[in-house]
């Protein structure tokens, strides 16, 4: 029998003997041949090292968006309230009680200046799940198995590293916000709750270079290609022109 619990964005499978094996008298049919899940992460790793983190082709927007005062906009209470709560109704209010408070303690580290580190993720994560939690210990998947997001020994240290070496770096905030977010999304750290760590994170980049948190909608709902750099260029652009509203150099691909 497989079991599977559904994280967010994806499933994290374990395996265990099947229940018919010890059944002399079942008989397997035929094989059927179930085609091979797209691996998602190493293309991520690729794309996240060459790319140019200074976004030399976004320099007005970033402008536009640095120039934006900090100021509380509730977007992710809205995006919870709206969007989450209402997909994950049956989880009732405990789940949505568990992000505010993951929530308020992300704004605390941001707010303190504290340092991003893994332990600090695993911290909020915990209080995210409602109990502890770790980096995952096998393979990842997302779309029904489609799309998979290999485990190897090593990985979670060198996304410890990663993430901890890339937050030290003198990069806009923008940029920041859009790496860990993909970095969440793609390593997919935690056996369940990443799509929500991934929102969680975005905020903190931001608040900590002291910019305001636009509506998340869109950048949740934005197609996200592994490996792809130009499409990991737009979605910084996405969210700059987001921040920067009326004062962005163009609208494009903006939702007002």
């Amino acid at each position: 029998m497989t079991h599977m619990r559904a994280p967010e964005p994806g499933v994290f499978v374990t395996r265990t003997r099947p229940c018919w094996a010890s059944d002399p008298s079942f008989r397997p049919g035929p094989r059927v041949k179930v085609p091979s899940s797209t691996e998602q992460l190493a293309p991520h790793r690729e794309a996240t090292r060459t790319l140019d983190w200074a976004l030399p082709t976004l320099r007005a927007d970033l402008k536009a968006a640095a120039r934006q005062p900090f100021r509380e906009t509730g977007a992710q209470e809205d995006f919870l309230h709206r969007h989450d709560a209402a997909a994950h109704e049956s989880q009732g209010q405990e789940r949505t009680g568990r992000f505010e408070r993951a929530l308020a303690r992300v704004r605390q580290l941001a707010d303190a200046g504290e340092p991003l580190t893994f332990p600090r993720m695993v911290e909020v994560q915990s209080e995210l799940l409602g109990g502890p939690t770790g980096f995952r210990t096998g393979d990842a998947f997302a779309w029904g198995g489609a799309h998979r997001y290999a485990h190897a020994p090593g990985l979670e240290a060198a996304f410890r590293d990663k993430v901890e070496s890339d937050a030290r770096e003198d990069r806009h905030p923008v940029a920041h916000a859009t790496r860990l977010y993909l970095d969440l999304c793609f390593f997919h750290p935690f056996p369940d709750g990443n799509a929500r760590a991934a929102r969680l994170w975005l905020e903190y980049m931001l608040r900590r270079g002291r910019l305001p948190t636009p509506p998340l909608a869109p950048v949740v709902l934005w197609p996200k290609h592994p490996g792809d750099a130009v499409n990991y260029t737009r979605l910084a652009r996405l969210l700059a022109r987001s921040i920067a509203g009326p004062d962005a150099p163009c609208r494009n691909e903006v939702s007002s």
